[in-house]
């Protein structure tokens, strides 16, 4: 299937969820490219000395061994293996992190918790998927194939696409997890994310207050036509 570069621009309309008390209120956006606003963690380049750069504050776990790695998209294509983001793709020195099915992770861990989040993403598949954990102790979210970049395009694993996913939550964020099922693989780039400002706060207060009012406003409702 081709790129849907429209459809993909029109997904930047946020999408509020909230699936329960004890689990976390989020809203998602994506666009095509790479659009990374929010401060950077990583671009999965390496540091002075070697290792991975990253900010400060945050780790980044890769294992088993051999099953998730960093890759140069210099490099191209490794056909059934691993495929570039596009704007990484036959650009040397290009880093981007590939994740194998079968028993591959790649996990980012936050000390001190993150309510945003942004990562670029390319060749998306169904079995991809990202499991996030929550200071607070709030049911972990698990988002698999379509719901991870807010259900378009298609999860056909088309190596043209690549967009940019944003995530705000209502409670911090301490672990992102990567993995692709018992399929090669998620391939993604620039983890970004942070702490909103207070004017985003208010923002966000009111978005999320919102979303409540219109469950509760759903609920009441479906309660009179049952009467």
């Amino acid at each position: 299937m081709k790129l849907r570069l429209l459809a993909l621009a029109a997904t930047a309309a946020t999408a509020l969820v909230a699936s329960g008390a004890s689990a976390a209120t989020y809203s998602i956006s994506t666009l095509a490219g790479v659009h990374i606003s929010q401060p950077l963690i990583t671009d999965f380049n390496s540091a002075d000395g070697g290792g991975l750069a990253l900010a400060p504050g945050y780790s980044f776990d890769q294992g088993p061994e051999g099953l998730a790695f960093t890759r140069d998209g210099g490099l191209g294509l490794a056909s059934g293996v691993s495929a570039p983001p596009p704007a990484d793709n036959l650009v040397p020195g290009a880093f981007y992190e590939t994740v194998l099915g079968n028993g591959g992770s790649a996990t980012l861990t936050a000390d001190t918790g993150i309510y945003n989040f942004q990562f670029y993403m390319g060749s998306p598949d169904d079995y991809n998927r990202v499991v996030f954990t929550f200071a607070d102790g709030a049911t972990p979210l698990t988002l698999q194939g379509k719901a991870i970049w807010g259900g378009n395009p298609d999860g056909n694993g088309d190596q043209s696409q690549g967009f940019t996913v944003s995530y705000h939550f209502n409670d911090a964020v301490k672990t992102v997890n990567f993995t692709s099922g018992n399929q090669n693989a998620f391939e993604f780039d620039k983890l970004a994310g942070g702490v909103p400002e207070p004017a985003s706060w208010a923002l966000m207060i009111i978005g999320f207050g919102g979303a409540g009012a219109a469950l509760r406003g759903r609920r009441r409702m479906a309660g009179t036509i049952a009467a």
